[in-house]
């Protein structure tokens, strides 16, 4: 009796150790393979939706911009994972830089998601190339990603 209740003592001093550490909401030293890891699908997905929609523009894809915009709006709201993004805010208490991934990527992915709506509404929609592009090689070269070269970027 006596050894089974040295065992529960010696577990619940275990517990509480193992409980009273502090929480963390994103550990440092994995977090950026941790949100390559979720959302590197995604992130070429929306790649795929980009080239499709450079098609179109060349006049190579009869999709209407309309269907292309709503594929990359449920592609966007898997990477704009507001509890995710939240966590990384968590990150500048790291010692080293850690980079927010899903930040940046969600900053492309939002947007990809408006070029489109601008293209819904005209076909010579106007927007800001270079700084969608920038934004869209910051996000593929964390995810380790060649540049895609598209009209949408406007570097074909």
């Amino acid at each position: 009796m006596m050894m089974s209740a040295g065992k529960y003592l010696a577990l619940s001093v275990l517990c509480w150790g193992y409980f009273s550490q502090p929480a963390s909401a994103a550990d440092c030293r994995w977090f950026g393979r941790n949100a390559q890891t979720a959302i590197k699908a995604h992130v070429a997905t929306l790649q795929r939706i980009e080239f499709e929609a450079s098609d179109r523009l060349k006049g190579l894809d009869t999709r209407p911009f309309a269907m292309l915009r709503d594929d990359a709006k449920k592609t966007a709201a898997i990477i704009v994972d507001p509890v995710a993004i939240e966590d990384e805010k968590g990150l500048a208490r790291c010692r080293n830089r850690t980079w927010p991934v899903r930040k940046i990527c969600a900053d492309a992915a939002d947007a990809f998601v408006g070029i489109l709506d601008r293209h819904v509404a005209t076909e010579k929609a106007d927007y800001d190339k270079a700084s969608y592009a920038t934004a869209m090689e910051a996000c593929e070269k964390h995810m380790g990603f060649k540049p895609l070269k598209s009209l949408i970027r406007g570097n074909l």
